[in-house]
């Protein structure tokens, strides 16, 4: 099973920073393995950038990747939900809301 460090070491190998709030980041768990494929083929050019992430009350989360760069001009890759209430869905799911 994947672990959360090889999606960050696919961007380490592109010399890109990933973003990702730790909510996020938490509720991952589990779910690496398909995040980690979603991810290769997104820097591909293979799909969308959207994934699906499950949450424990039966219901998802889309999350998009996106490519950006700071203001120092380092190239990063975001991971950001989709819709506006989806952090806070995350959030509630992982810790409830805290």
């Amino acid at each position: 099973m994947l672990s959360f460090d090889s999606v960050e070491e696919v961007c380490e190998s592109k010399r890109m920073t990933l973003v990702v709030h730790p909510a996020i980041r938490r509720a991952v768990r589990g779910y690496e393995e398909s995040l980690y494929i979603g991810l290769r083929c997104f820097l591909k050019g293979e799909t969308d950038g959207v994934f699906f992430l499950p949450l424990p009350d039966g219901g998802y989360v889309r999350l998009v990747f996106s490519q950006r760069r700071s203001a120092g001009g380092h190239p990063i890759l975001r991971v950001d939900p989709l819709a506006s209430e989806g952090l806070q869905r995350i959030k509630v799911a992982v810790n409830g809301g805290n």
